[in-house]
């Protein structure tokens, strides 16, 4: 049975509770969860990517705003989902997507924009202040970017969803200041992929995919080496959820347990978690909350779970 959990405005923000442990119940809840006003007026109402950042143990996410060409760090709270704004934070080049990382104890920002064709490196200082590293020519057109780390590696991959590209790059640190990219893998994957969730399970690399062209959905595990690609760890046919997903979203519980909401544009939300093994999930939840969001961003500090509905 699909409950209501509806919010009238954007952003808008979900609570995501797991049932008591005495309990008998095994249904997660999503209820209606308050933004502070200078919060929801902080999230840029044109947000096109997000992501999340830790600096000496102050975690906060990430808001990017095409329009103003910043990005606004807002600090996440354990009592509510996002707290006070903390930088507005200019950058240099457009993006559709970025991701956070981490060498050497020192935070950066990987970004990306599918119009063009360089994958930017920006160190993140402790003030928020954004440094451009490192410009990497990689091409255009790519559909999916995202950093792997893997013990003391980290690379970055990108997909093509045109073409069916893909390409992974070593991130490494010269002698001098600043870093450097190699390309260590390359492959033609099949096209029309989108809906990339990323998830570890003991610090392996593993990702979640959608072919809603071919009507499949694959989890696959990249491999350990830098020059090696990824493996099909499950492959089977899409549900109508996952053919009508117009965003999927991703987060570690406190347990390591990997979980996704899959939003439909008409509110559909669903909560799931991935068996680890890997070879299917479980349906934790289902609700209608408001419809026509462009995008997800999930929160998950250990303690709490918060889903934010941007539009």
């Amino acid at each position: 049975m699909t409950a209501s959990t509806t919010p009238s405005t954007f952003p808008a923000c979900l609570a995501i509770q797991a049932p008591q442990a005495n309990s008998d119940n095994t249904q997660w809840s999503i209820v209606p969860a308050e933004l502070p006003q200078d919060i929801a007026q902080a999230i840029p109402s044109d947000t096109s990517a997000t992501a999340r950042l830790t600096i000496d143990g102050v975690s906060s996410s990430l808001f990017y705003s095409p329009s103003k060409a910043t990005i606004s760090f807002i600090e996440e709270s354990e009592s509510q989902p996002l707290s006070k704004l903390l930088s507005n934070s200019s950058v240099d080049q457009t993006l559709t997507s970025m991701d956070v990382f981490y060498l050497g104890g020192q935070p950066y920002l990987a970004t990306y924009d599918t119009d063009s064709s360089y994958l930017n490196l920006y160190r993140i200082a402790a003030d928020y202040r954004l440094s451009s590293v490192h410009n990497q020519y990689v091409g255009s057109g790519y559909t999916m970017m995202h950093v792997l780390p893997y013990r003391d590696t980290t690379c970055v991959v990108l997909y093509n969803g045109t073409s069916g590209d893909c390409v992974k790059y070593q991130v490494s640190v010269p002698p001098y200041d600043g870093l450097s990219l190699q390309e260590v893998w390359s492959d033609s994957w099949a096209k029309t992929w989108g809906h990339f969730t990323f998830f570890d399970f003991g610090g392996e690399n593993f990702f979640l995919k959608i072919n809603q062209q071919h009507e499949k959905v694959n989890i696959d595990h990249f491999m350990d080496d830098p020059d090696e690609g990824s493996h099909p760890v499950m492959s089977q046919n899409a549900s109508q959820s996952m053919l009508n997903a117009r965003s999927l979203s991703g987060f570690k519980g406190a347990e390591g347990q990997a979980y996704f909401f899959v939003y439909e544009n008409n509110g559909d939300l669903s909560l799931n978690s991935i068996y680890p093994n890997c070879l299917g999930w479980w349906p934790l939840s289902n609700t209608q909350t408001i419809a026509n969001a462009s995008g997800l961003h999930s929160i998950s500090n250990g303690a709490s779970t918060w889903l934010l509905l941007l539009k």
